[in-house]
């Protein structure tokens, strides 16, 4: 099974960056080891829409990292999602699409998207803050963050047996 684990959000916006933050800690982190789940690839982007099709093609499960947007967030908490839980609805232009409805444009279209998606959603009370870096709140909650995540998807190397002459 390949799996891409693709952060997202936008590095202009504090803590909205928190995906991009994630995930290349992942990669660097899990470069070169082999995993118990398979063929994982790791992903920072900061695009949307329908632009996340062409990244996403030719995975079978697709794992999203992002921030997500509540009344009262607590900074760093972690909420896990499927696609069931999302909204298909259009976003605040005619030009912005939900996933839900770009993996149904590419479920019509008979293109190769991934069967199974889930959405590691991160807590976080500053995504509109206009400034690079995260909060210092966020920075320290990203070894918690990290170990969650990597429970969640089953991140545990395999060990290799030393050989013996």
């Amino acid at each position: 099974m390949r799996t891409l684990v693709l952060g997202l959000g936008n590095d202009l916006f504090g803590d909205d960056g928190v995906g991009l933050h994630l995930v290349n800690c992942l990669q660097a982190e899990m470069s070169g080891q082999e995993v118990s789940s398979g063929s994982i690839d790791f992903l920072a982007s900061t695009s949307s829409g329908l632009a996340l099709l062409d990244l996403v093609l030719g995975y079978d499960r697709l794992v999203i990292i992002d921030t997500i947007k509540l009344e009262n967030p607590k900074t760093g908490a972690v909420r896990v999602l499927e696609e069931k839980d999302l909204r298909a609805i259009p976003g605040p232009s005619p030009h912005y699409l939900s996933f839900p409805q770009v993996l149904a444009i590419g479920r019509a279209a008979g293109l190769p998207v991934p069967r199974e998606l889930m959405i590691i959603a991160v807590e976080a009370k500053n995504i509109y803050h206009l400034g690079e870096g995260l909060s210092p709140e966020m920075k320290a909650k990203i070894p918690e963050i990290l170990a969650r995540i990597k429970s969640i998807l089953g991140l545990v190397p395999i060990a290799h047996e030393s050989k013996r002459n």
